[in-house]
C-alpha cells in the first residue's frame, strides 16, 4: 500500500482569460475547480495508473470536504482528519492564452493539537511493505511537534518513507533514513547556498544528502532529466524527452508517483527512474496532472538511464 500525506491541501480554481487587465471587471465563461497538493498529485496519478493508494491530510471547512470529494470523484480514497474550524486553503489561477499564469495562493487554516493526534493514529496502520509519501509545504498554523511525530511513527511501523518536500522540513527528515528524498534542482541548491546548473552537479550535492541519512536521492532537472543516486553506490542519468512543455506545476509530484508506479512494476530503482521521467514528461506536456494512459504513452519515448 502506498499512503500520502498532505497537510497543506488546496482548492484550486483555474479561470481562463483571454487577457488580465488590472482594476477593471473580467468576465470568463468556465471555470474549474481541482484538487491541489503535492501528495494529493501523486495520489491522483497512482490511482490512474491502477496503484491502490490511501491520500491522507488535513482538511478544514467547506473547502476541505470539497477536496476530498473531488479527489473520491476521481476515484481516489480520501481518509482526511476534517477540521470544524477555518478552512483548507483556495488558490486562484488566472490563464491566459498564451501559457502565462498568474497565481493568488491562500494559507491554511490553524491546525489544533488534536487534529494532528487524529492524522498519528491513522498511520498506526502502517505495515513494513508500505510506502509512506510526505508531500508538500508545511502549514503555518501545524504544531511544531507534528512535522517529526509523522516521521518517527513511520519509522516505529517500519514503512518506507519517500519525503518531497523543501528546506528545513527535508532536513528534518534525513535522519529518519527516508527511502527517497526527491529535490529539484532549485531545491537541492538552495539547502547548500549554491546554483546547481548540471547533472555532475547535483550529484556531489546529492551525494550529501546520502551522507546525512537518504538512502536514494532523485534530482529532477526539468527538462534535462533527472539524476538517481542509489544506496548501493550508482549514479544514474536519465535524460529528458524533447517536446513542447506546456506547464511544469505538478510535474515533480508526478515524477513520484511515475518511480513509485516503476518501482513496484520492476523492483528496480532504474524501472522507477524511467517511469518517473516518462510521469513528469506526461504532466509537463499538458496542463494539469496528467493520466495514466497518457504516463504510459510517453515510456517508450524515455532513453536508458547511464551510469554518470
Amino acid at each position: 500500500m502506498i499512503v500520502t500525506v498532505t497537510l497543506n491541501p488546496a482548492l484550486d480554481y483555474l479561470i481562463p482569460l483571454d487577457q488580465v487587465h488590472p482594476g477593471t471587471i473580467h468576465r470568463f465563461s468556465r471555470g474549474t475547480f481541482a484538487p491541489g497538493g503535492k501528495g494529493v498529485n501523486v495520489s491522483l496519478l497512482l490511482t490512474s495508473l491502477g496503484v491502490e493508494n490511501r491520500a491522507l491530510g488535513l482538511a478544514a471547512g467547506f473547502s476541505g470536504k470539497e477536496i476530498c470529494r473531488l479527489l473520491e470523484e476521481q476515484g481516489c480514497t480520501a481518509d482526511f482528519v476534517h477540521m470544524e474550524t477555518g478552512y483548507s486553503r483556495i488558490n486562484v489561477k488566472l490563464r491566459c492564452p498564451t501559457g502565462q499564469e498568474t497565481d493568488f495562493n491562500g494559507e491554511g487554516p490553524e491546525i489544533p493539537g488534536p487534529a494532528v493526534d487524529a492524522l498519528v493514529e491513522k498511520l498506526q496502520a502502517l505495515q513494513p511493505e508500505d510506502f509512506l509519501v510526505l508531500a508538500g509545504s508545511l502549514p503555518q498554523g501545524l504544531p511544531e511537534t507534528a512535522w517529526p511525530r509523522l516521521l518517527e511513527t513511520c519509522r516505529r511501523r517500519g514503512a518506507r518513507l519517500v519525503v518531497d518536500t523543501t528546506g528545513n522540513a527535508l532536513l528534518a527528515a534525513l535522519p529518519y533514513g527516508p527511502f527517497l528524498v526527491k529535490p529539484n534542482q532549485e531545491e537541492l541548491g538552495a539547502l547548500f547556498g549554491v546554483e546547481i546548473t548540471s547533472p555532475l552537479q547535483a550529484k556531489e550535492y546529492g551525494q550529501q544528502l546520502q551522507r546525512m541519512g537518504a538512502r536514494n536521492v532523485v534530482v529532477s532537472l526539468g527538462e534535462k532529466g533527472a539524476l538517481l543516486l542509489e544506496e548501493g553506490g550508482r549514479a544514474l542519468f536519465c535524460h529528458g524527452v524533447k517536446g513542447d512543455t506546456v506547464s511544469t506545476v505538478g510535474a515533480g509530484d508526478s515524477l513520484v508517483a511515475g518511480f513509485l508506479y516503476g518501482y513496484r512494476l520492476h523492483g528496480t530503482l532504474e524501472g522507477g527512474l524511467r517511469w518517473g521521467v516518462a510521469a513528469g514528461t506526461a504532466t509537463a506536456f499538458q496542463e494539469g496532472i496528467a493520466t495514466g494512459d497518457q504516463v504510459k504513452r510517453q515510456f517508450p519515448a524515455v532513453e536508458n538511464p547511464h551510469l554518470l
